[in-house]
């Protein structure tokens, strides 16, 4: 599915927020077990915000259609909790899979006018959800369609690859670079190695 540039801009963005403040949310998530929720009612309240009005008024002045001028905006699924993996987790002799991955954003898929496909509302995971863009289409909702029982959602921004996450184990979901990589599982010692080996997607030149 194609995106537009600031899909890839946003999505940095959020995950220099995470690494900044990842445990001052004041909507904490809900845990059970390792695999963990979100606060959907904090999320629509923040929906319902002048800020997230004035993002969908700029995201339908960017992406114009018929009818849509009151930029109405609903969510027409559940949130969806991404991680990133955390950059201090290769190297570091006493890291465990549990520390493979930061909380980085929380996606939202929403529908905006009379657009007739679903976009994604991204909001902060670590600073009271606050809002941070609207970018087309629904990826993290696809990949985390597909997530093995008891994972996370966990991307590596790098190489844009999608893992389902466990305290044991990665397995691949999608991968921008790696066409082969889904359904490959890779323990600790394994997904250290990927990481150091893998390369980074290619970016358009601006």
């Amino acid at each position: 599915m194609r995106r537009p540039a600031f899909r890839a801009l946003a999505l940095l963005v959020l995950t220099a927020s995470a690494l900044a403040g990842c445990s001052s949310a004041r909507h904490p998530t809900t845990e059970t077990g390792w695999t963990t929720g979100v606060d959907v009612g904090a999320v629509d309240r923040v929906l319902a915000s002048a800020t997230v009005q004035q993002l969908t008024g700029s995201f339908l002045r960017a992406h114009p259609t018929p009818g849509s001028e009151d930029a109405t905006l609903h969510r027409v699924g559940p949130p969806v909790l991404v991680y990133a993996v955390d950059p201090k987790f290769v190297g570091n002799p006493s890291a465990t899979m549990r520390d493979a991955g930061i909380p980085s954003y929380i996606a939202v898929p929403v529908r905006i006018g009379a657009r007739t496909t679903t976009d994604t509302l991204q909001l902060a995971a670590g600073s009271g959800y606050d809002p941070r863009a609207i970018a087309t289409g629904t990826e993290e909702e696809e990949a985390a369609r597909t997530l093995p029982a008891g994972t996370r959602l966990l991307l590596d921004y790098p190489s844009h690859t999608w893992f389902g996450w466990s305290e044991t184990r990665v397995t691949a979901i999608r991968s921008g670079i790696y066409t082969d990589l889904r359904g490959r599982e890779f323990d600790l010692a394994g997904f250290e190695h990927w990481l150091t080996v893998r390369q980074p997607i290619a970016r358009p030149n601006r």
